[in-house]
């Protein structure tokens, strides 16, 4: 029988309890940020471009890719270090204020909330662009 989430027990052998991750590492309301436009340009490419059964069948697979790509990313966060259940969690302006944890520096919490939405907002963007563009284009 295939088993896609295992018990928590199951992950007491690679969970890593790390004082402080909790004030140096992201928010979680960033990721959910990040996972929000790329969902927004996803939707976008649905609504402008699934016009016959072959874009569809491309949009499928894009989709299925996204949900591998986050799939990754939330098995990556499953993986890092634990926050202690003691620690208090900071709030997200304080996120902002405050300073991330980088593997070579530490940053502000608006550099790196820039850092992960500069370029899937750019692509939202984007993609609402040409597909109002192109459904202009069709209409005239």
């Amino acid at each position: 029988m295939l088993t896609l989430v295992h018990t928590a027990g199951n992950y007491d052998a690679i969970e890593r309890t790390a004082p402080g991750v909790a004030m140096r590492g992201v928010h979680p309301g960033a990721l959910v940020s990040l996972v929000g436009l790329y969902a927004a340009m996803l939707s976008g490419f649905w609504i402008f471009f699934a016009r016959s059964p072959e874009a569809a069948l491309v949009l499928v697979m894009v989709t299925v890719l996204m949900l591998v790509y986050f799939a990754l990313v939330i098995g990556g966060i499953l993986v890092a270090d634990a926050v202690d259940p003691a620690e208090p969690q900071r709030g997200f302006g304080a996120f902002l204020e405050g300073r991330v944890e980088t593997l070579t520096e530490l940053i502000t919490g608006k550099q790196a909330l820039m850092q992960m939405l500069f370029l899937p907002a750019c692509m939202a963007v984007m993609a609402m662009t040409i597909g109002i563009i192109a459904r202009l284009s069709l209409a005239g």
